[in-house]
Parts: C-alpha cells; structure tokens; sequence
C-alpha cells in the first residue's frame, strides 16, 4: 500500500473530527464516554509515535499489550483503527469527510459542540467501506 498518509496524519484528523465528543442521547452514556477516552487515549499515542504506515499494525498490536488488561476493549478500538485507516488509504473521499469534519468542528461554538450535537455525522458520512 503506497501512500503519502501517515498513521499520525489520520490520528490528528480523527482526533480533531468531534468523533470523540459525547452526543445527546436519552440513555446512559458511561461506555460511550469510557470508549471515547480509550479511542482518544490510542490516537494521541500513535501521533506521538509517528509510526511508519507499514508498521501501524504492529504498533497498535504493541500499544494494545502496552495499555494492559482488559486488553480485549483496547483490541477492539486499535483494530477499528486499523480499518479507517486503510479506508483512507484506499478513499480520499474518507480523508477529505475527515478533514471537512474537523474544520466544522473547529469553527462549531465550544457550548453547540459539548451539549447540542447530534449524530448527524453518521448519517453524512461517505461509505468508507470500514465495517
């Protein structure tokens, strides 16, 4: 897979997408919230670590051992990783969504972006073909 994109690249788009941030649901939200953390906690590690796109794999595999037990919900989320990051690669519809996200994310006013928001990207996004 020959790319310009560096796993760094995806993780500061991913971070700066509002992906992370909580939206308005009538349930509990508590493992949205823990998930998030731990998604957040994965992509600040692999911007620090600046890994070489063919060793992505292999440094999730690390930072899942690294991050401890429970290992199986960090798998999960490195392995989700995993797979918008070969969406980006083979979609640059994917890349361009992302960075359009990030740009409305960073112009959405800080109170709209913690308490109104809705998942409505979802339901705008390209079929990245991430499963």
């Amino acid at each position: 897979m020959t790319t310009t994109l560096r796993p760094k690249d995806i993780a500061l788009l991913l971070l700066a997408s509002g992906d992370l941030l909580p939206r308005q649901r009538a349930r509990d939200q508590q493992a949205d919230v823990a998930g998030s953390a731990l998604k957040a906690r994965i992509l600040h590690e692999l911007v620090g670590l600046d890994a070489e796109p063919e060793e992505l794999e292999t440094t999730l595999e690390q930072l899942v051992e690294s991050f401890g037990p429970p290992r199986g919900p960090t798998r999960a989320i490195a392995m989700g990783i995993l797979e918008e990051w070969r969406a980006a690669c083979e979609s640059p519809e994917f890349v361009a969504w992302l960075l359009a996200q990030a740009v409305h994310e960073g112009q959405e006013p800080a109170e709209e972006r913690r308490h109104g928001r809705k998942n409505r990207q979802a339901a705008e996004a390209p079929d990245s073909g991430a499963a």
